[in-house]
């Protein structure tokens, strides 16, 4: 079917070119000065045949690559049996590291041919992607190779990076082995993610007042009122990070609903749609440890949270001059929708759409 489909592109070829070797003559004996402009067209037009020659070509051997690939990752015994395991939820420990070890590398393959081009990642992304991202999420996998031995698998890591970058970038749905990949990789550095009560509020005001503190009062954070944290904690989705048992880090999921706290009002009324839509309230991250990259996390790590609950966007607001917290958000893959004003000032509203709950990985 393949040489069929070429020897008719290049039926085609042949017959427009022939037509317009005809024109051209025609033009030449009865308009001798539009030859001239005649002979640049078919420059024009063979560069164009030329380029569309590439690119079909470059989409067969791709094709044809990516079945050998396919074919590679289904015959290997060492991935199958990882693969296999994976499937049933069968435990992968360090005796299987061997195994493990072959699967990682088959995907490190992966990254290197996409960062040469010689592979497209939107193809990949359809066809590996929940095979590449249930396991980069799976404990046993994270501890006996790719967290405990981080170093040995870098281009894995930078191939989730680019990966993730990739869903943003055209609104695919996040794997949710992506985000037990994040939280994972935060706990590998010594960290403890906890999900806070109300036995935390002591430390949740600490930390409120040390952020607010090292603002030096520039206005990008208003002071919660204890009660308010109090709320968060006992009614919401409250996420902290810990390091050596002091919380560092906390973010907020704030569901709203239909009541005036739900940032959605700015743009309806509809319950419909405040019910699907959530606040992403609050991220404090101690002064001693900014450029960690708990902001980050806990962005993540909240909104998988709110995808779990059914919810189908996730919306903030920003002061119009924190732009450390813009530059986050638009690398997560929120887009600025409007400028609002709140009894606090002018803020900006930021968000981005989720995935289903109920998404379903089938590759």
């Amino acid at each position: 079917m393949r040489i069929r489909g070429i020897r008719k592109d290049h039926t085609i070829i042949v017959l427009v070119v022939f037509i317009f070797g005809i024109g051209l003559i025609a033009t030449n004996m009865v308009w001798p000065a539009a030859f001239g402009v005649a002979i640049a067209m078919a420059g024009v037009i063979g560069a164009l045949m030329v380029l569309y020659e590439v690119r079909l070509t470059k989409r067969i051997a791709q094709a044809e690559f990516i079945r050998d690939l396919q074919t590679g990752f289904a015959s290997d015994a060492s991935i199958s049996e990882v693969w296999r395991r994976l499937l049933l939820a069968e435990e992968i420990t360090q005796e299987h590291r061997p195994l493990v070890s072959s699967f990682l590398t088959f995907f490190e393959t992966l990254h290197l041919l996409l960062r040469r081009g010689a592979l497209e990642l939107k193809l990949t992304d359809e066809l590996f992607r929940n095979r590449f991202f249930t396991a980069v999420g799976n404990k046993g996998i994270q501890d006996t190779a790719l967290l405990k031995n981080a170093g040995s698998f870098t281009n894995i890591h930078r191939l989730i990076e680019d990966w993730h970058t990739h869903w943003l970038e055209h609104d695919v749905p996040i794997h949710p082995g992506y985000y037990s990949y994040v939280r994972a990789l935060c706990e590998a550095k010594g960290n403890e993610v906890v999900r806070l009560g109300v036995d935390d509020l002591p430390s949740l005001i600490d930390l409120q007042s040390e952020v607010l503190l090292g603002l030096r009062g520039n206005g990008w954070l208003r002071d919660n009122a204890d009660e308010m944290l109090l709320s968060c904690l006992r009614d919401h989705v409250t996420i902290g990070i810990r390091r050596d048992s002091e919380l560092v880090a906390a973010g907020v999921l704030y569901d709203g609903g239909t009541d005036d706290e739900s940032i959605k009002r700015y743009f309806t009324e509809e319950p419909g749609e405040l019910e699907q839509s959530v606040n992403l309230k609050l991220v404090l991250v101690s002064p001693d440890h900014t450029r960690s990259g708990f902001g980050r996390t806990l962005v993540e790590l909240l909104e998988q949270e709110a995808t779990a609950s059914g919810k189908r966007e996730i919306l903030c607001t920003i002061h119009p001059k924190n732009v450390p917290s813009m530059a986050l958000f638009r690398m997560l893959g929120y887009r600025r929708l409007r400028t609002v004003s709140t009894k606090y000032g002018k803020r900006y509203v930021f968000g981005r759409t989720l995935a289903r709950a109920d998404q379903r990985w089938t590759r």
